[in-house]
């Protein structure tokens, strides 16, 4: 067995504790499976408002002095074990939490809701240099320091500082993954003070980004690697479409930048064992899906029909998931002899729109604004296919979860949806899913009416796509593998 190696993973979520999103899967899953492969992780996360009432934590350092700009700020790092369950035994990795309640005692992560904090730079600056200080007062020397997305991209950067002043971590490497490119970290140029950014490093070639801070591009310049998290949405990075403005600083990255493709949490999202559904079944047995199907009809209101093509939708309501196209689509797709279900919350306007639909469309469209997490998963197993045209898609998980349950994904070629999703071959019926490539609405409804025409005319060649995708597996411990060679090459 090769040596172990100490992990630092700083994430500004972790599942479990908070969460808004994916990164918080990631950040819960990948380090208890880095774990269960024999490596030292510690988990590093702010202690916001909600923490507190959850869990009970324990002070392992009652005064940190963090040094930002020409003053000191002072926290508390309390500390409790995560645990999971990776491979049927029981896995704990300590998690760190820094506790200032001015920055993290505050209603949302990083926002009230409507807008950004306009702090948000000082926030995730400080927690950023915080791991640094944890690291020193424990008389800790990780190997690698992983950070996460813009909020703790600073870390790449107080590590090169840190070398260079003092010679502390000089043996560190730093690993930065990027979960979403469209969330960058601006903020005006005058927060460089309080930072902790040199003029020198405020620069095109480093943190300056027309004017102001850019501190994902910053993370990036100074990272020992970066990566993404699938292969697929690494390619789109470094073109100008795919890389919202930053393309020239991934390629300069050469080999040192790469996607490694997330895994999936196949305890929670298995349709033999899943709480959650009516009937429970597997790729040898369907007829608990038929009862799962039934089911979801009769909550969305929708005539019971175990012939007709369901099609579910579990999304965010943003321009990233696709709607910008889609709603136009709708009305074409609704005409269709099928029926769809829609889970999702976000902009104002596409609510309103699924409001509208449902009124002309009673019996062939159901809607919930919202999130439900029981819902979520009834829609995965009843559903004949899935719908998810991403404008882009850094990894995705629910098409994954869809080619568990055996629901069909229709997908847009990007990113992790390429990566995991092979298109229907009509010669010989291979394939797990429908894939469109343009983001237009004829694209979507033309997909759609494909996959639906497959159903109705070609029950063989679906029933096989069916069986191939539940036996599709993207796991943790194969992304975790693969991080671990990532680390290695950069210590070597």
């Amino acid at each position: 067995m090769s040596e172990a190696l100490s992990i630092i993973f700083a994430s500004s979520e972790v599942d479990g504790f908070s969460k808004s999103g994916g990164l918080a899967d990631v950040a819960r899953a990948l380090p208890l499976h880095l774990k269960s492969l024999g490596h030292d992780v510690r988990i590093v996360t702010p202690f916001y408002r909600l923490i507190p009432e959850k869990h009970k934590t324990s002070t392992i350092i009652p005064s940190l002095g963090v040094p930002m700009g020409s003053e000191e700020i002072w926290c508390t790092v309390r500390h409790k074990d995560l645990e999971g369950n990776v491979d049927g035994k029981t896995i704990s990795v300590p998690v760190y939490f820094i506790e200032h309640k001015h920055h993290f005692f505050r209603h949302g992560y990083y926002g009230d809701g409507s807008q950004a904090y306009p702090d948000n730079a000082s926030r995730f600056g400080f927690f950023s240099k915080a791991v640094l200080q944890i690291c020193r007062s424990l008389d800790w020397e990780p190997d690698i320091f992983h950070s996460n997305d813009w909020h703790t991209a600073l870390i790449p950067f107080y590590l090169k500082q840190a070398q260079l002043e003092t010679n502390d971590f000089k043996n560190s490497r730093s690993v930065l993954t990027i979960h979403n490119a469209g969330y960058q970290g601006g903020a005006p140029g005058t927060f460089r003070h309080s930072l902790g950014i040199p003029l020198e490093n405020f620069v095109l070639e480093m943190f300056e980004d027309h004017g102001h801070l850019n501190l994902l591009k910053g993370g990036i310049n100074f990272a020992d690697q970066v990566n993404t998290v699938s292969p697929g949405y690494a390619e789109e990075m470094r073109t100008p479409l795919g890389s919202h403005g930053l393309h020239e600083t991934y390629l300069r990255k050469g080999k040192n930048f790469s996607g490694i493709l997330n895994g999936c949490d196949y305890d929670e999202w298995n349709p033999e064992t899943d709480p959650y559904l009516p009937a429970n079944f597997s790729a040898k047995n369907l007829a608990g899906k038929k009862q799962c199907k039934q089911e979801l009809q009769r909550l969305f209101g929708l005539p019971e029909s175990a012939s007709i093509p369901l099609i579910g939708m579990v999304s965010r309501l943003t321009m990233q998931k696709g709607f910008d196209y889609l709603m136009p689509a709708m009305l074409e797709i609704l005409r269709i002899d099928l029926q769809v279900v829609v889970l999702g919350s976000g902009e104002t306007w596409i609510a309103n729109a699924f409001d509208k639909l449902q009124q002309e469309f009673p019996t062939k469209l159901g809607w919930y604004n919202g999130y439900n997490n029981d819902l979520a998963h009834m829609i995965e197993a009843g559903s004949d296919m899935f719908l998810m045209p991403s404008l882009y898609e850094p990894c995705g998980l629910n098409q994954i979860y869809s080619l568990r349950y055996g629901t069909l994904p229709i997908v847009r070629r990007v990113g992790g949806l390429k990566d995991t999703v092979m298109q229907y071959e009509e010669s010989e019926g291979k394939g797990s899913g429908f894939i469109l490539n343009d983001p237009t609405p004829e694209a979507v409804s033309n997909t759609v009416g494909w996959a639906v025409q497959t159903y109705y005319e070609r029950p063989a060649h679906f029933c096989k796509m069916v069986a191939f995708a539940m036996k599709q597996r993207f796991t943790w411990k194969t992304a975790a593998e693969k991080y671990v060679a990532l680390y290695r090459k950069n210590l070597s």
